[in-house]
């Protein structure tokens, strides 16, 4: 199981990777495509591995002390399933009454979603929300990126919240990239901003490609979005 190589990479209880190190390796079996360093001190690192079904990807999220998320989507970019390096959590995708649906989104500029999560421990959280192109389209590092607003309505144990923001969207890797986010309490109350806008888009062979380090806005390790 590719979640259980991933959890052996980051070593028992998250151990990050050394800091002397320059390159992340992906389970054996897996190929990446793609490195993105973003803003918000925060990258990531996309591959696909032999064994999942056709259009699978995994991507895993890197802050300055080392690896903090990993998560796997299929062709449609439902989510599959999520693990949290720190806690060791592992989230499978339960309930789909409205399954994510990328197609639609490409073809229609909208794609209305209604879906469960639930961890190891059998507990659930629902999401339901919706992703809307703007017809806008920026270019990164040379790659074009569709601009698309979201707005989702999360239900868990600690309640009810929702969150609103920008992603960008690739078509030719079938992938959202995150943007700017915003979370807003039950009471209405606005909570966390965040702004995880790509910065470089770097693929096989160029420099950076599968670093494990990010780059920009670094500081200050913030390892808060890995609830997600």
């Amino acid at each position: 199981m590719r979640a259980l190589a991933i959890m052996a990479l980051m070593a028992p209880g998250f151990a990050p990777m050394a800091a002397a190190a320059q390159e992340w390796t992906p389970p054996e079996g897996c190929e990446g495509f793609l490195t993105v360093q973003q803003r918000g001190c925060m990258m990531s690192n996309h591959y696909t591995c032999e064994g999942d079904p056709e259009g699978h990807q995994w991507r895993v999220d890197f802050i300055e002390d080392g690896p903090v998320f990993a998560s796997r989507i299929n062709e449609e970019t439902e989510w599959v399933e999520s693990l949290s390096l720190f806690s060791q959590t592992r989230t499978t995708l339960g309930e789909t009454p409205d399954p994510a649906n990328f197609t639609e989104l490409l073809e229609t500029g909208i794609d209305t979603y209604d879906f469960t999560t639930v961890d190891q421990d059998g507990i659930e959280t629902r999401y339901r929300g919706a992703d809307v192109l703007t017809g806008e389209e920026v270019e990164i590092s040379g790659v074009p990126l569709q601009v698309m607003t979201y707005t989702a309505e999360v239900d868990g144990p600690e309640g009810r919240s929702r969150s609103e923001g920008v992603n960008y969207v690739s078509e030719e890797w079938r992938l959202f990239l995150p943007g700017t986010s915003t979370t807003i309490a039950e009471d209405g109350t606005a909570g966390e901003e965040r702004d995880n806008t790509p910065v470089q888009l770097i693929q096989p062979g160029e420099p950076g490609f599968f670093a494990d380090t990010p780059i920009y806005d670094c500081g200050v390790s913030d390892a808060s979005f890995v609830q997600e």
